[in-house]
């Protein structure tokens, strides 16, 4: 199963409504695709992670990279793992406060976070990181990301 994990900036604060409009968007949309992942939003930064078949996970994220509401966005992670890391969720979501960002990664600021992967890549601390939402179902709004829904 093939994943991407992506970073990328807003161009300006997103409101409840318009995060919870995204979400319900996403969600229809990778459904029909069938990608699953998980979105984060934390300080107007995105990390998403994404997966499915190679090809409708590139497309997409050609889509995504398009996106005039956001900026900067970085891939961080690609490969490949034997079954879906995110099964049940077509789209885990995640308005993630900065206190619990340090309280679940250990780093205070998001761009070290992300630096410290540079150095350990083998550890894909990212994708660990972003499996602890799943594995302990740490999301907003559970009753609409359900896969099979």
């Amino acid at each position: 199963m093939f994943h991407l994990v992506y970073t990328s900036q807003s161009i300006a604060p997103f409101s409840h409504k318009e995060l919870l409009e995204l979400l319900e968007k996403s969600w229809h949309n990778n459904k029909k695709l069938k990608i699953t992942g998980l979105l984060i939003y934390l300080n107007q930064r995105f990390i998403q992670v994404l997966e499915g078949e190679m090809e409708p996970v590139n497309n997409l994220y050609a889509i995504i990279q398009q996106d005039k509401r956001h900026t900067k966005v970085t891939t961080v992670i690609e490969g490949n793992t034997q079954d879906r890391l995110f099964k049940d969720w077509w789209m885990g979501f995640k308005n993630l406060s900065q206190t619990e960002f340090t309280d679940l990664s250990g780093f205070q600021n998001i761009d070290d976070f992300f630096n410290h992967q540079k150095i350990s890549e083998d550890s894909n601390l990212v994708l660990i990181f972003l499996q602890l939402f799943y594995n302990k179902n740490l999301v907003d709004y559970p009753e609409l990301i359900l896969y099979g829904k």
